[in-house]
């Protein structure tokens, strides 16, 4: 029997794609991206109001749902032994709004099960969701949700945007060098390099160590100025983000960094929809708590006077 010997299939050119089909494709991912970014956005505040099941935070009922109240704390690890938060803040995100409010630490509160203490004890007696519960419970608030970093992790996350640029005074600028010496047992095993700061004045430029030094600063005025610098670097962190979204890289090294080193009980999806909302407010409003005429200073805690007031305040802040 005779067979036709084989002839293979005679290989062609591989087809090059040409510049509409490239053209093509880009464009289908970006309205892909486009689409979901817009889904994002769409979701209400509202829908992330769902008390984590097993946790009793003393939760207000009838507060309005187009902001949703997220507790920002942050633990300070660069003393021995130190449980207490140093920064306690509450980002209420909504449509078109992004407000922060700081309340300061000192302030006496009634800790549940634990007594009346200073509000940064609480963190000690039962961690974040201690603090939600206390706030919620002394200020009649609904906070659910939590993010919590320590310096490191702060200061991580400021390097994975490429720094931020901060207004500072020479007074600042010298007590920053300060602390960060201060901090070089923390941070030098980790391969940071203090840097100092020589500069003073408008939009100076601070790595990650050196902004989270700046947060830490209170010896040469008071908590409350400090407090305001906490606001102030979280304002920066929000710009600079804002000024580099276009930037793929960035924003794969802030979302590796945020999903490694930040503790937190939101979920993935409340996180990319608060977070877009928060990143496309504008300008970010700011308030302190306890709100001045509302309380007492002896220099070492604030007593407050009128819980009411600040209940008040803090709504039309928020919600007025």
């Amino acid at each position: 029997m005779y067979y036709e010997p084989y002839k293979g299939k005679k290989k062609g050119k591989a087809k090059r794609r040409g510049f509409g089909e490239w053209l093509l494709q880009g464009l289908l991912l970006l309205a892909i991206c486009l689409l979901v970014l817009g889904l994002l956005y769409a979701l209400p505040p509202g829908l992330f109001a769902v008390e984590p099941e097993g946790v009793n935070l003393a939760l207000t009922d009838g507060l309005p749902l187009d902001s949703v109240n997220v507790l920002l704390l942050g633990v300070d690890d660069l003393r021995e032994g130190a449980q207490r938060s140093d920064a306690v803040m509450i980002a209420s995100v909504g449509y078109g709004r992004f407000r922060l409010t700081s309340v300061m630490r000192d302030t006496l509160v009634d800790i549940p099960g634990h007594g009346r203490n200073k509000l940064n004890a609480a963190y000690a007696y039962g961690g974040a969701e201690m603090v939600m519960r206390t706030l919620n419970q002394n200020f009649g608030l609904n906070i659910m949700h939590y993010a919590q970093v320590d310096y490191v992790a702060l200061a991580r996350v400021i390097d994975a945007i490429g720094g931020v640029e901060i207004t500072i005074t020479d007074a600042e600028r010298e007590r920053l060098n300060a602390t960060m010496l201060e901090a070089r047992r923390v941070f030098q095993p980790l391969g940071y390099t203090a840097r100092e700061v020589t500069r003073y004045g408008d939009d100076i430029p601070l790595d990650g160590l050196q902004a989270a030094s700046y947060a830490r600063i209170r010896k040469i005025d008071s908590d409350y100025m400090r407090t305001s610098r906490q606001r102030t670097l979280i304002a920066a962190i929000l710009k600079k983000i804002r000024s580099n979204l276009w930037n793929p890289a960035m924003v794969a090294r802030l979302a590796r960094t945020v999903t490694e080193s930040v503790n937190t009980n939101m979920s993935l999806l409340q996180i990319l929809s608060l977070g877009e909302k928060a990143l496309l407010a504008g300008s970010v409003e700011q308030l302190r708590l306890p709100v001045e005429g509302s309380f007492t200073d002896d220099g070492a805690k604030l007593d407050v006077t009128s819980y009411p007031a600040n209940h008040d305040a803090f709504m039309q802040f928020v919600y007025g």
